[in-house]
């Protein structure tokens, strides 16, 4: 236990190293919502009559939208960095060579990216929440439920993300064909998919439906297109989610204890 706790530790170390990676992915996380919230003050302060405050329950909205495409993106890249850099650089030859177990070495990948990842999150979401607040000028503020809601969310869908790269990554050996699937599959293949009433209920299987129901003021039933939805419980979702979570992850593993070193 020690032992892969250290290469736990080793492999976080590694990631958080990369510079390039980590700038990326603040400026993706905390510096999108700073952004954001920066253009929608300054839109409101130019006019107020037409633009309504940056904050209160509207921006919290705003900001899910931003979290599902900024923060998914920096969820991917980091997994499918954790996933592939060994085999990338080379390293993975000098690792097994050492002994060191191959099943291991795929373990202590997804707690290492995990590390990387929900930090960053949970700092956006901080920042965010203080800007509802501080920029609501009298409108609604969001619950207490909601803010927990979403937070459970973006946890959610971050993990999740994360996880998938990562096991694609080590799959295919290469982060780049890790980042352009799921980023093609998250923005085009699911949501097309989701619109085939053809394939029913079924399409509560598709990950980014899953996630969906686990939005704040999300209900049983998932309106899919105008006149099409399915219904989905909370456990189902969440029982969704860790399938696929179960699934890249454990091919993820084969394919490192099965390569060639």
């Amino acid at each position: 236990m020690n032992r892969l706790a250290a290469m736990i530790n080793a492999e976080f170390l590694v990631l958080r190293t990369r510079r390039g990676l980590m700038a990326l992915t603040a400026v993706l996380t905390v510096g999108g919502i700073v952004l954001a919230n920066l253009v929608l003050s300054l839109y409101h302060l130019s006019n107020a009559g037409q633009y309504g405050p940056a904050g209160g329950a509207h921006g919290l909205a705003n900001a899910t939208t931003l979290f599902e495409v900024t923060g998914s993106l920096a969820a991917i890249l980091v997994g499918a960095t954790a996933g592939a850099q060994q085999f990338e650089s080379g390293v993975f030859r000098s690792l097994v060579a050492t002994g060191r177990s191959r099943f291991a070495i795929a373990l202590s990948r997804i707690p290492a990216a995990l590390m990387v990842i929900l930090p960053m999150l949970l700092v956006a979401y901080g920042v965010e929440i203080g800007a509802v607040y501080l920029f609501a000028g009298g409108t609604a503020l969001p619950s207490t439920t909601t803010v927990l809601v979403e937070l459970g969310w973006i946890m959610a869908v971050g993990v999740l993300d994360c996880c998938l790269a990562l096991g694609i990554a080590a799959l295919t050996g290469t982060r780049a064909g890790a980042v352009g699937l799921l980023v093609a599959w998250e923005v085009a293949g699911s949501r097309l998919i989701e619109r085939f009433s053809a394939f029913g209920s079924w399409r509560g299987l598709i990950s980014t439906v899953a996630t969906d129901r686990l939005l704040p003021n999300a209900t049983d039933t998932i309106q899919l297109t105008r006149a099409d939805s399915i219904t989905l419980s909370v456990g189902a979702a969440l029982a969704v989610v860790a399938a696929w979570i179960l699934v890249a992850s454990t091919l993820g593993v084969w394919r490192t204890v099965t390569r060639d070193a």
